[in-house]
């Protein structure tokens, strides 16, 4: 009976041994595994920052050299416009001249006012008078500056033509114009005899 028990105790104890020694060899082998992981980390981590640090003086880099070209070109774009400045300084603009005026349209009466005159033709003017040496007497003829501006005065034919012009042919896109005269009244130049223009 003493024999089987110390035998079962001897048992007992080499499996306790056993296991204490597995134990002890599975410790070791996750210390070593976590050991690998830490280290493993520890490189990736230090891979990525080092990735990061490289992206980032790329990045610095290129924003560097983009703002050196932005600067570059706003300086010649200065430059540029400092150069169009100087030589419109230096551009004589001539004075149009004084003895020829335009009108945009008659009034109601035919007659046009002499403080709505204007020194240059425009899209929105429709008759040129040249004026004599007393400024007083004139002679004008219907003038357009475009198929646009013309179409629009032949479909309005009574206000932009009819008032201070006669015409002959049917309205089209090519005309000529014999010059009327006007006589300057009380701020008004009066038309004396109507322009003719001929539609070809």
């Amino acid at each position: 009976m003493n024999t089987v028990l110390s035998l079962f105790l001897f048992a007992v104890v080499i499996a306790y041994v056993e296991y204490r020694l597995k134990k002890i060899n599975r410790d070791n082998n996750d210390d070593q595994k976590g050991a690998f992981d830490y280290f493993a980390t520890k490189e990736e981590l230090h891979k990525a920052v080092k990735k990061l640090s490289t992206q980032a003086e790329e990045d610095r880099t290129s924003m560097k050299e983009r703002m050196e070209s932005l600067e570059q070109k706003a300086f010649f774009s200065a430059e540029i416009k400092k150069a169009e400045e100087e030589k419109a300084k230096n551009v004589v603009v001539e004075d149009p001249d004084p003895s020829v005026i335009y009108f945009r349209w008659p009034a109601d009466d035919g007659t046009f006012t002499d403080a709505q005159r204007v020194r240059t033709q425009t899209e929105e003017t429709y008759y040129e008078f040249h004026l004599d040496e007393t400024r007083t007497k004139a002679s004008f003829v219907f003038v357009t500056m475009s198929d646009t501006q013309l179409s629009k005065a032949n479909n309005s034919s009574k206000k932009y033509i009819e008032r201070a012009c006669d015409f002959t042919g049917s309205k089209s896109q090519r005309f000529t114009c014999t010059p009327g005269t006007a006589l300057l009244s009380r701020g008004k130049w009066v038309v004396e005899q109507k322009a003719r223009i001929d539609y070809q």
